[in-house]
């Protein structure tokens, strides 16, 4: 019973791990009412006047976007996820950057093994993944102040 017990909490913390966000929003003023992301704009510039509501960041992680714009398109549209999820009506870009994923490993191996002695040879490549990330502050901003 105990090894079943341990097989169950090793799945449990893989599945966990396995689950990590691809976003992260910490608060640093009040959140709002939720909004639909397609209200969210996103500054390049600070607006005249706007109210911060929190710190995010996120990553193209597990979008299956494949190509730099569309890895950005993907970290971009998270950030105006989370902005909404605040309350936000829009998203000051602060960082766009980069960040090593998983590897993925190609190979093949052949085997001799003869008694007590074996020999063996692999070949193989290892392929480094990227993924986008995307910093920025979600912010309120007033009709007026557009």
């Amino acid at each position: 019973m105990c090894v079943r017990q341990l097989v169950i909490a090793l799945t449990l913390v893989v599945v966990v791990a396995g689950c990590a966000s691809p976003s992260t929003t910490n608060m640093i003023g009040t959140a709002r009412t939720p909004l639909d992301a397609s209200e969210v704009l996103v500054y390049l510039e600070e607006p005249i006047c706007f109210e911060a509501i929190a710190l995010l960041t996120a990553t193209s992680d597990a979008s299956f976007a494949f190509g730099d714009q569309a890895k950005i398109d993907a970290a971009l549209q998270r950030l105006r996820e989370a902005a909404a999820a605040v309350g936000a009506n829009g998203v000051l870009l602060k960082r766009t950057g980069e960040q090593r994923d998983d590897s993925v490993y190609v190979g093949t191996g052949l085997g001799r093994s003869t008694g007590n002695f074996g020999f063996g040879i692999n070949i193989g490549k290892s392929f480094g993944l990227m993924d986008k990330t995307a910093e920025g502050v979600a912010i309120w901003v007033p009709e007026q102040c557009d």
